[in-house]
């Protein structure tokens, strides 16, 4: 494969990558094929399947027993598709209140959490949900049953390990 940038031969070999495209600095891709430019530094790594990571690691975030860290709200309200004064709408809060929270000036509140879990299950039009109906009502139930406390400690990001070859798994039985 030539690189795009210098047009040089890229070396390709299979190792862990750092999703940072998600908008999420601890999202790993395990095992997937990457090529490097030795030249000119490039790095392309082959994403297969975007959208079906891009689920599991919204319904990892979902389920997660802490508060949501800012990055990880972004990423959650990006999925939704909506901007920052339509969340603030239907989580009864000021859109400065996104704000803060998405750029870790303040935490967000565990009501706050909570409610927007519900609203990002809840929340997508029919045609664009990522879960089934049931896997909405399982997950609606865990976090409706998390004690609010938990969202008194502090955000925490935890690593999220993605196999793609998992990833094609779960999508292929979700489709059955």
């Amino acid at each position: 494969m030539k690189c795009p940038t210098c047009g040089r031969e890229m070396k390709s070999r299979v190792r862990d990558y750092d999703y940072v495209e998600s908008g999420l600095k601890n999202v790993v891709l395990k095992g997937i094929t990457v090529h490097e430019c030795k030249h000119c530094g490039e790095v392309l790594p082959e994403i297969s399947n975007v959208k079906q990571i891009h689920k599991w690691i919204a319904e990892y975030l979902v389920r997660k027993q802490g508060p949501l860290t800012g990055d990880e709200f972004r990423f959650l309200r990006k999925a939704l598709g909506k901007n920052a004064r339509e969340i603030a709408e239907r989580i009864a809060v000021n859109p400065v209140s996104i704000s803060r929270w998405e750029c870790n000036k303040v935490p967000i509140g565990a009501q706050s959490d909570r409610l927007f879990r519900m609203t990002f299950i809840l929340g997508l039009p029919e045609e664009a949900r990522m879960f089934t109906e049931s896997k909405c009502l399982e997950i609606a139930r865990a976090v409706l049953q998390r004690r609010t406390t938990t969202a008194a400690r502090k955000p925490r990001s935890q690593r999220i390990e993605i196999t793609p070859r998992r990833s094609e798994e779960e999508d292929r039985r979700a489709h059955e």
